[in-house]
């Protein structure tokens, strides 16, 4: 069994939110599932958990969708913040930790 890391444990993290999200364990098994992932060193702990949840699910297309989403909100979120900032009586630029908290992600994926 090889060690595992936190890319590992996020995914099986992941997977098991989706589970939850299906219906498939419910709340308190999903918080000690999810207590076991962060704990689990090797690739078998960390399979124990996830295993008897079904097929892992096929990669959503690459980053087209998380793109676009990210970028949605990126465009929402700076344009209310925009426009709270205009009508509160403008000052300081503040809409800017708003843009550059949402406009992260984008850069990650940009960078990929």
């Amino acid at each position: 069994m090889t060690r595992v890391g936190d890319l590992e444990r996020e995914a099986a993290r992941a997977r098991l939110v989706e589970a939850y999200a299906a219906g498939r364990i419910d709340a308190p098994e999903l918080e000690a599932r999810a207590e076991a992932v962060w704990g689990a060193a090797r690739s078998g702990e960390l399979a124990a958990m996830v295993d008897d949840l079904g097929e892992e699910p096929a990669p959503a297309g690459g980053a087209g969708p998380r793109l676009v989403r990210d970028l949605l909100v990126f465009l929402i979120c700076g344009a209310i913040a925009v426009l709270v900032w205009h009508l509160v009586g403008r000052g300081f630029f503040w809409p800017v930790w708003v843009l550059v908290y949402t406009g992260l992600p984008l850069l990650r994926l940009w960078r990929d």
